[in-house]
C-alpha cells in the first residue's frame, strides 16, 4: 500500500491540479491532503472605462486589456491560492465600507473553489482506482466539511477513523491548538487531547492506526516557525527572524500514549522534515502553496512489516 500526503493547499489551484495527478505520478493507492485547503486574500479585479481591467497583485500595480490577458490574470492569481473577484470600483468601495461585507464575500469565494475542487476531483479520478482523503482543519470554515461530504469520491477523514487496506486505518483530526489568528477549529490543548482520545481510545491496534493529526507534536522539530511580537509581527535577532516550537502538546502526548503507525502532519509550512518520536516516526511535508510547488510525503506500508519507506518530494 502507498500512500501520498500533502497539506495546507490554502486555495492553491497549481498546487490541486498537482494533487489530482499525484496517485498516477507517484503510483499510490491513496491520495491524502491533511487541511487547510482555503486561501487568505481576496484581489479586487476593478473594471475601467474602456474596458481594461486593475488589480493589485503580490504588490504589484496590473492592468490588462484584452480577454487573454484576464485569463491569464486569473489563474495566476488562483494558482498562488487567492480569490479573485471581478468588480467595479463602485461595488469595491462598498465593500471597503464594512468588514463584514468583505468576510461575507471571502466565504462565497472560498467555498466556491471547494465546490469545483470536488467536482474536478470526480471527473478526474472517479474510477481510477484510487482513494482520495480531504480533510479542512484550524483555518477552514465548517462548511468545508459539508462541501466535502457531498462528494462521492471524496472522504473526509476529519474526526474520524476510517479502514484503509490489510487492517490499516487512518485517524483525522482537523482541530489545532490555539494561534494568534483565532481560527474556526482553533481549541484549548485539554480540548485537543479529549478530541484524539475519543477516537484513538477505541482503536484495536493504534500500531496498524495512522494519525492524520493536522498540528504537529510540540517540540519534533516540524513546528518550528517564526516568533510574533504582541502586534503578531516576526520578531526579529541579528540572524534573521527569531525561531521557536509552536507545535500541539496534545499531539506529542498522543503519539507518545497510543504509538501510532506514524504521525503525518501538516500546519508549520517551514517544518519540512520526519523525525521519530519515541521511535514512531512523525512527518510534515511542509508547503509552498504560495509558489505553486506542491510539497509532499510517499509512505510505502507492508502488511506485515509495517512501514518500509518514508520520503519527501516535491514537485
Amino acid at each position: 500500500m502507498r500512500l501520498y500526503f500533502c497539506s495546507d493547499l490554502h486555495a492553491s489551484r497549481r498546487c490541486w491540479k498537482k494533487f489530482l495527478n499525484s496517485a498516477a505520478f507517484y503510483q499510490a493507492d491513496h491520495i491524502i491532503v491533511g487541511g487547510d485547503i482555503t486561501g487568505k486574500f481576496v484581489v479586487p479585479v476593478i473594471a475601467e472605462a474602456g474596458g481594461a481591467k486593475t488589480a493589485n497583485f503580490l504588490g504589484v500595480q496590473r492592468r490588462v486589456e484584452t480577454v487573454d490577458e484576464l485569463a491569464r490574470l486569473m489563474n495566476s492569481i488562483a494558482d498562488v491560492g487567492q480569490y479573485a473577484f471581478e468588480t467595479t470600483p463602485e461595488e469595491a468601495a462598498w465593500y471597503a465600507e464594512d468588514q463584514a461585507r468583505v468576510d461575507e464575500l471571502f466565504k462565497r469565494l472560498a467555498m466556491e473553489r471547494v465546490s469545483a475542487w470536488v467536482d474536478e476531483a470526480e471527473a478526474k479520478l472517479t474510477g481510477a482506482g484510487v482513494r482520495v482523503f480531504v480533510s479542512g482543519a484550524n483555518d477552514d470554515f465548517f462548511e468545508v466539511d459539508d462541501a466535502l461530504a457531498r462528494s462521492d469520491l471524496i472522504e473526509d477523514p476529519n474526526g474520524k477513523v476510517l479502514e484503509l487496506d490489510d487492517g490499516f486505518s487512518i485517524l483525522g483530526m482537523g482541530w489545532g491548538n490555539i494561534t494568534p489568528w483565532a481560527c474556526p477549529r482553533d481549541i484549548p490543548e485539554s480540548e485537543l487531547t479529549a478530541k484524539i482520545a475519543a477516537l484513538a481510545d477505541g482503536l484495536a491496534d493504534p500500531g496498524r492506526t495512522i494519525f492524520n493529526v493536522h498540528v504537529p507534536p510540540l517540540g519534533s522539530g516540524l513546528d518550528i516557525a517564526p516568533q510574533l511580537d504582541a502586534d503578531l509581527r516576526p520578531i526579529v535577532n541579528v540572524s534573521g527572524s527569531d525561531m521557536g516550537p509552536v507545535g500541539s502538546s496534545a499531539t506529542h502526548e498522543a503519539i507518545v500514549k497510543y504509538r501510532p503507525l506514524i504521525g503525518l502532519h501538516g500546519h508549520i509550512h517551514e517544518s519540512r522534515g520526519i523525525k521519530k518520536i519515541n521511535g514512531v516516526p512523525v512527518a510534515n511535508p511542509g508547503s509552498e502553496y504560495a509558489e505553486g510547488v506542491l510539497d509532499g510525503l510517499i509512505v510505502d506500508v507492508d502488511k506485515r512489516k509495517g512501514i518500509t519507506n518514508i520520503q519527501l518530494v516535491a514537485g
